[in-house]
């Protein structure tokens, strides 16, 4: 393997047909139900093996329905359909088998979403087998629901697949799982890991199809610790040998990624060596050590990423979900087509699939939410397949950028700021956007809240304050136990920063979020209660303390005893912490307007976290705006549900920050001056 990196040199690309770029125009009046409108199509097409058809999840009769399009006679043959059911996740199994699983899409709310399962069926539509029943089907017959997840196919003409099925570990506390071949034809399956070194919760295959790697994760009795082991092996006989250990709660722990085609070079990432930020590293099993770094980022953690092509056998490249994502090759072919298509279609963010004379192309951009070409590498032809979201079209939406700005101890802390379209970056009102977590981060791309609030005239600023992941250990173990401390300052300073800068007025700012952000508003509502005109909490927790004491939330376990009481807060010995970042318990401090919404059915952060925080603001007599999503969980599934959402969260921000605070300030002004 070549492991150096390769950039992709712009290249010239003439295109016999039709990529087409319509001319997208400034729009301020998107209607704000097609932000929230789910997708026309569903995920992108999926190649075969040899690159010569090509599986679509397409719409029919209010469904998405399967289809195998042959890219050489463009002949389209609907394979697998439902009435009831919306067809998801299809892969290809051999170049002439697929398997999928069934869902309802944005049909209806959590609490119905009783699909799942796994179907196989030919590329012609023949020999359809059901492998595994669905949710409700699990239900109904009283049976358990046994799901397996795939881990790779088999290859050639094989109509097996390698899975992976927790049945006899279900009841393990940190996963426990076994590794199976599924023949799609028969739906009998056949246990592979007979020897197991126990508790393991993520295999390894070599490319040979022979599993290699297994990690585990264990509570260490003398600590009460999650410690990780990560076994290896020579062959499929040899014994299973320890390799690493590494504790969770230091950030150390490897995450195997896969070999290379010798079936020898093992590839893994971690933060190994003292490193801040995971990269990748080839492990020397001679001495059980990280080597040769292959791939790192200066900003941004390489937790996985590579990219293997077993068609050429290689391993050809890295992906890096920096603050904007990054591609690096180390293949010539890849980095030269990468560049082709670059050239091509400029501006845009251009990811491909590519198999044979085949490649399946996805772009966006700030006025493209996501379209979709076949790439024929042959005959140098650029074709257009469908938009993503075609009711977006032509429409201009608002530039998503990358900021950095100063916390107040001297922490850079990375943002995302989207600007309206068309308004000069001066004196904007501001919706500060918290995302959940906390040990989560938001991504660069397309986002129906920060798009609709921006369309609408709003600059939308989303810090990646300290507890963020993917940016380095340091900044994340920067946030533990500083709920409504440091990371609520980090969310205060980079508004201040964008005050000071002018783009930001002062008196029009709001705060919104989910899950740790409907916390961040809340506390944010009590700590900064004169920088905020509202705050908007949805399924968001408003007592720490209560993540651990809610017995019917799924909060709870080994994990939460461990890293969890370590990032949030230890029950039993933070009492005076926890106290004194109570939202709830602060909530007098309150003056703002708030909209709170849960979802019946969460058991992440169960509907008392809202209904105990609404009580108290309304016994002092806030401003409360009050709605409980009946079905729904930590989050809404349902279309009509992100539509009415959508709509809610405008019209409350635009009350008292946007256009309708303007129009109720000078209609009083205008009053007023009519008085003596």
């Amino acid at each position: 393997m070549n492991r150096r990196i390769i950039p992709a040199v712009l290249g010239a690309l003439l295109l016999a047909a039709g990529a087409y770029s319509p001319v997208a125009q400034a729009d301020a009046s998107i209607p704000i139900a097609d932000f929230f409108k789910k997708a026309e199509f569903s995920g992108a097409p999926v190649l075969s093996p040899d690159g010569q058809n090509m599986a679509v999840l397409t719409p029919r009769n209010g469904r998405f329905v399967l289809a195998v399009i042959n890219l050489d006679t463009r002949a389209s043959t609907v394979v697998a359909s439902d009435p009831e059911w919306d067809v998801a996740n299809p892969i290809w199994v051999n170049n002439r088998r697929l398997v999928f699983s069934i869902n309802k899409g944005g049909e209806e709310v959590m609490e119905k979403q009783t699909g799942g399962g796994l179907f196989a069926v030919n590329s012609d539509g023949t020999s359809f087998r059901k492998l595994v029943i669905s949710i409700k089907e699990a239900t109904s017959a009283n049976k358990p629901y046994k799901p397996v997840s795939v881990l790779t196919r088999v290859g050639g003409d094989s109509n097996d697949l390698i899975v992976v099925n927790n049945e006899r570990g279900r009841d393990a506390d940190l996963g426990a799982s076994d590794v199976f071949r599924l023949d799609t034809t028969n739906g009998r399956m056949a246990l592979l890991t007979f020897n197991n070194p126990g508790a393991v919760s993520g295999w390894v295959l070599d490319h040979d199809n022979v599993i290699r790697v297994a990690s585990s994760m264990t509570v260490e009795d003398s600590s009460k610790r999650i410690i990780q082991t990560v076994y290896l092996r020579d062959d499929e006989k040899a014994p299973w040998k320890a390799i690493y250990k590494a504790y969770l709660d230091e950030g150390k722990d490897m995450n195997p990624l896969g070999f290379d085609f010798d079936n020898k070079t093992l590839f893994v990432a971690g933060r190994f060596n003292g490193r801040d930020k995971a990269g990748v590293h080839i492990w020397h099993t001679a001495s059980n050590t990280a080597g040769e770094l292959i791939a790192e980022h200066p900003e941004a953690d390489i937790p996985a990423g590579l990219i293997f092509d077993e068609t050429r056998k290689k391993v050809v490249g890295v992906s890096v979900q920096g603050m904007k994502p990054e591609m690096y090759y180390f293949d010539e072919d890849y980095a030269r087509l990468q560049a082709m298509l670059d050239a091509s279609l400029p501006g845009e963010r251009v990811r491909f699939q590519w198999s044979g004379t085949h490649a399946v192309v996805f772009t966006s951009s700030t006025s493209n939410v996501g379209k979709l070409y076949h790439f024929d590498t042959a005959k140098k032809t650029l074709e257009p397949l469908y938009s993503v979201k075609p009711e977006l079209e032509g429409k201009k939406l608002s530039e998503q950028t990358v900021i950095r700005y100063q916390a107040r101890d001297g922490m850079s802390i990375p943002a995302y700021l989207t600007l309206p379209e068309g308004r000069p970056a001066k004196a904007l009102p501001l919706v500060a956007y918290i995302h959940g977590g906390p040990h989560a981060r938001d991504g660069y791309g397309f986002d129906p809240i920060t798009q609709m609030l921006a369309s609408r005239g709003f600059a939308v600023l989303q810090p990646q304050f300290r507890m963020s992941t993917g940016f380095g250990w340091k900044h994340h173990v920067a946030g533990w136990k500083q709920w409504g401390l440091a990371m609520q300052d980090d969310i205060t300073d980079g508004i201040e920063t964008l005050v000071k800068q002018g783009v930001v007025d002062r008196n029009r700012v709001c705060i919104i979020g989910a899950s740790y952000g409907g916390y961040a508003t809340m506390y944010g509502l009590v700590k900064n209660p004169d920088l905020y005109k509202c705050g908007i909490n949805w399924v968001g927790v408003t007592d720490v303390k209560m993540l651990f004491t809610v017995n019917w939330s799924d909060m709870s376990g080994p994990v939460m005893d461990n890293v969890g009481a370590k990032m949030h807060g230890d029950p039993k010995t933070d009492d005076a912490y926890f106290a004194k970042v109570s939202a709830i318990g602060h909530a007098d401090q309150i003056k703002a307007p708030v909209l709170m919404a849960y979802g019946s059915e969460d058991r992440r952060v169960p509907l008392i976290h809202g209904e105990k925080m609404r009580d108290v603001l309304l016994k002092q007599g806030n401003t409360v705006e009050w709605m409980v999503m009946t079905g729904e969980g930590h989050g809404w599934s349902k279309e009509s549900n992100n539509i009415k959402w959508g709509e809610t969260v405008y019209r409350f921000i635009n009350r008292y920050i946007g256009d309708g605070a303007t129009a109720v300030a000078t209609t009083a002004t205008t009053a007023g001056a009519g008085q003596p």
